[in-house]
């Protein structure tokens, strides 16, 4: 049954929607959130829907105006880019999309100090928190093998950045042993994606010297991933070594605040592993050229000290036998000072009895005893008659 109330067509509901919006926002607006599903198609436009607080609404930055968007990101440095993940604070107009029945946003400029402005604060923020957990410092206890020969690389497989690093490492000439473990570094999938590659690396056995994770450079926001507080804390409480090369030149992104070590890029962490090996070998020459200098050197004062032994052995029987002669010559000289006939040559006299027995006093003789007297020029006999 039919009653007094208005009823409305399609067109007219639609058309009243659109009136009351109209008068609702007449003016441009601006509106805060989150980019999601962005694409851009070949014809120029760029469509995306802008979320916050379980809503969503769908925004389209029409070529034409994509041109000013534009200029106003390169005014930024390039450090804003429009991506899946990246808050923004952008200028629209709002409209009713009759057809479709929807409420459609033409996007007409951003405020890049917004996207920065909450990228830094939500940094803080974390580096705060992880400070004063003592999580800030924590890989700093961890100690990097001298010859860290065995590394997990964390990047997107296939990208300049794993070839960058991998080229470095080859051109040393080390033996090294990288196992890639391929991760999204940008979007909505690289949070994910890099825990993901983190937990493999940290759970490998035996475990790795260090891990890197690394990836070239980009718009800040293209690294907003590495400001990820699970992404932080994942770094910090790894039992492993890891040590970032992300590509920026600026900004220090939280990851490279909780790593071991931190690198601009992914080819001078890759040289921080090549220096490393390097100074090893260098002290293991080092080491080698002193032992051989010590070995050398002692090997010359044994030589010496053979050379002065072989002289004393040389000069020792000479010695001897000058010794022996002189004390010949001594004995000789007593034994000429002794012999009986100089005694008899100056007047000295031996006389025995016949018997042969040396007659010393005039009582070894009694009358009638024999004598022989032995004198310098021949023997005298005698008999004693009183």
């Amino acid at each position: 049954m039919f009653t007094d109330e208005p009823t409305y067509s399609v067109a007219e509901l639609s058309s009243g929607i659109g009136a009351v919006l109209s008068r609702a926002f007449p003016d441009e607006v601006w509106v805060q959130g989150e980019i999601a599903n962005i694409s851009r198609p070949p014809s120029g436009h760029v469509y995306f829907d802008l979320v916050g607080d379980g809503c969503s609404l769908a925004v389209t930055l029409w070529a034409t105006d994509r041109q000013v968007v534009n200029a106003v990101l390169r005014r930024a440095g390039g450090a804003v880019r429009m991506t899946d993940g990246t808050e923004v604070r952008i200028r629209v107009s709002v409209s009713w999309y009759a057809e479709r029945g929807r409420v459609s946003l033409r996007m007409l400029s951003i405020d890049t100090a917004y996207t920065l402005g909450r990228l830094a604060e939500a940094r803080e923020l974390l580096l705060n928190n992880l400070a004063a957990e003592g999580l800030l410092r924590r890989q700093d206890a961890l100690e990097v093998p001298p010859v860290p020969l065995r590394v997990a690389l964390i990047t997107s497989d296939g990208s300049a950045a794993a070839h960058d690093f991998l080229r470095t490492l080859e051109a040393s000439g080390h033996a090294w042993k990288v196992t890639l473990l391929d991760a999204r570094v940008q979007g909505v999938e690289a949070e994910p994606s890099i825990l993901a590659a983190l937990d493999a690396a940290c759970r490998a056995a035996p475990p790795f010297d260090a891990v890197c994770l690394v990836r070239g450079g980009g718009a800040r926001t293209d690294l907003a991933v590495f400001d990820r507080e699970a992404v932080a804390r994942a770094i910090a409480l790894a039992p492993v070594p890891v040590w970032t090369g992300i590509g920026h030149e600026l900004d220090t992104t939280v990851a490279d605040a909780v790593a071991n070590r931190s690198f601009r890029t992914p080819t001078a962490c890759a040289v921080g592993l090549v220096e490393q090996v390097a100074r090893w070998r260098d002290r293991l020459g080092s080491t080698w050229d002193a032992i051989a200098r010590a070995a050398n050197q002692h090997l010359r004062n044994r030589a010496a000290a053979l050379d002065r032994c072989h002289a004393e052995l040389v000069r020792q029987p000479g010695r001897a036998l000058e010794r022996a002669a002189r004390h010949l010559d001594t004995l000789q000289a007593r034994a000429h000072a002794l012999d009986p006939a100089r005694a008899l040559s100056r007047g000295w006299s031996i006389t025995r009895t016949e018997a042969g027995a040396l007659v010393r006093d005039p009582s070894a003789a009694p009358p009638g005893t024999r004598l022989v007297t032995i004198v310098a020029g021949g023997e005298l006999r005698s008999t004693v008659d009183g």
